[in-house]
């Protein structure tokens, strides 16, 4: 009978127990169903060219907020939105969700893409102290060397400039931190090169079978559908090497350089040897595109907008006079090219989306509910596009920065193009100075024009930019010339 009592007892336990978890369950779906996502396209696909066209689209139509629920995608539009959730609420907004492929080719050993956590913010420290606007000038001579060596290719071989302009990119990181003279056809600058775009696609999705079906990474190469796995096996390793082979080439290397300096105080220091690779893998993967693009698109501007290039031209012989190459230290002495600089880096970001963001918890703005794990897009192509903060919003006009009460000379924090929050481009300072040194040397030095015809009559050039994970000017043909005999023997005298 006891026994019997128990059974009914512990049975009418478990009864209430379950009844008690079923009203929890369907209250908890009812307060569910009543919370309020942001807007957006129902059943909507990612867009496969010009994505943030078609974000800014939807931001016109659904508001300053656009949610694609069955993706858990956050797309912003504005500035303000995003200052409010990745700077102010920066707590929150810091993670990333990385693909699955992307993780499988190695994404982690890169800042840019790692997860929040306390090994990122350990190596992302070491990134800052040593690429904070207070030390940067220690990597002056060597921005001064590349970018005169570029000057020189530019009369020596004009037809190739935008190579020209990748080498620059390139070598500049290779020799301010490993200290190594690269040349583009080296292998290390090809590895880095092919790892880039094995990421890219990884990124864009160009994977769809391994995100779908994330268990096939664990089957083998040979498994149908599984031919991504040999594509990110290479990548690991083209990423490993480059992680490894400069940083192993700096230490033996005859010459100071930054990473050299690092590793001889790290040494037995096995999780500093990590952060300091981190950092040069790092550097070497973000800089490369983002910097050349912003070069390629300031010649496509002056070539399709002399009057700007001539405005330029004039501040600086004013200024300067034509004797002498511009220097850091001429930088506040050139509002306007500091305003052509800037308008460049507004109406053509290299990287339109950024890096997407993840929400670390729950989180309710606007009245909206943002829930955990949402990738939050930052639209900056269409936040420098936003007509209530640019007039004329399409067209390219430096003046705009000279209007402004606050002029072009602002903090660097005010140019979208370098990110957000606690996921701001750490080496910017170092990006920025690459990137005005360039245009003030060619203003100062080269007319830049259409090409000509056999007849001498100039032929019209196309304003086309590529639509994936970065935007850069497609290739196109300009004239490239010393603007007087005294400017080619300023250039060539840079060689000794």
């Amino acid at each position: 009978m006891a026994q019997i009592s128990s059974t009914l007892l512990a049975s009418s336990g478990l009864a209430a127990s379950t009844m008690l978890a079923l009203i929890y369950f369907f209250r908890g779906r009812e307060e569910h169903s009543t919370v309020a996502y942001p807007p957006g396209p129902k059943g909507a696909t990612m867009p496969m060219y010009d994505t943030w066209v078609e974000f800014r689209n939807w931001g016109n139509e659904y508001g300053d907020l656009v949610y694609l629920p069955g993706m858990n995608l956050l797309i912003l539009n504005h500035s303000r939105v995003a200052i409010d959730l990745l700077e102010k609420r920066a707590r929150i907004y810091s993670d990333r969700n990385m693909n699955t492929m992307a993780r499988l080719c190695g994404g982690e050993l890169n800042l840019a893409l790692a997860p929040y956590s306390d090994n990122w913010r350990k190596n992302r420290k070491l990134f800052q102290q040593n690429f904070r606007q207070s030390t940067i000038n220690r990597f002056h001579p060597d921005q001064y060397a590349k970018v005169h060596e570029l000057l020189r290719q530019l009369i020596t071989t004009p037809d190739k400039f935008m190579q020209h302009i990748l080498a620059l990119s390139q070598r500049t990181i290779f020799s301010t931190l490993y200290g190594l003279d690269v040349d583009p056809d080296d292998p290390i600058a090809q590895t880095m090169v092919k790892s880039n775009q094995t990421f890219k696609q990884a990124l864009l999705g160009a994977f769809p079978t391994v995100e779908q079906y994330p268990w096939l990474r664990f089957m083998p190469s040979w498994f149908p559908g599984c031919g991504f796995k040999k594509i990110a096996e290479q990548c690991l390793r083209d990423m490993m090497w480059s992680d490894t082979v400069p940083f192993e080439m700096a230490k033996t290397g005859k010459g100071s350089s930054l990473i050299a300096e690092l590793a001889t105080k790290a040494e037995g220091n096995l999780a500093e040897i990590t952060s300091i690779k981190a950092m040069g893998t790092t550097s070497l993967s973000a800089a490369a595109d983002t910097t050349a693009s912003a070069i390629d698109s300031f010649i496509l501007a002056m070539v399709l907008h002399p009057d700007v290039q001539m405005k330029g031209q004039e501040e600086i012989d004013r200024v300067l006079g034509r004797d002498r190459l511009p220097t850091f230290d001429d930088r506040l002495s050139l509002p306007y090219v500091e305003a052509i600089y800037r308008e460049v880096l507004r109406l053509n970001p290299p990287l339109p989306l950024g890096i997407g963001h993840s929400s670390t918890e729950d989180d309710m703005y606007l009245g909206y509910h943002i829930p955990k794990g949402c990738n939050v897009i930052p639209n900056i192509w269409a936040m420098n596009r936003d007509p209530d903060v640019y007039s004329q919003p399409d067209d390219f006009l430096p003046e705009r920065f000279l209007d402004d009460s606050s002029g072009p000379f602002t903090s660097l924090n005010s140019i979208n193009a370098y990110g957000f929050g606690r996921r701001v481009c750490v080496g910017k300072y170092m990006a920025d100075n690459t990137v005005w040194l360039t245009i003030a040397s060619v203003l100062a030095t080269l007319d830049l024009g259409k090409p000509k015809d056999k007849e001498g009559n100039d032929i019209d050039i196309p304003e086309e930019y590529t639509s994936s994970f970065t935007r850069e000017p497609k290739p196109f043909q300009c004239s490239i010339t010393p603007r007087t005999p005294y400017a080619k023997t300023l250039i060539l005298a840079t060689a000794s």
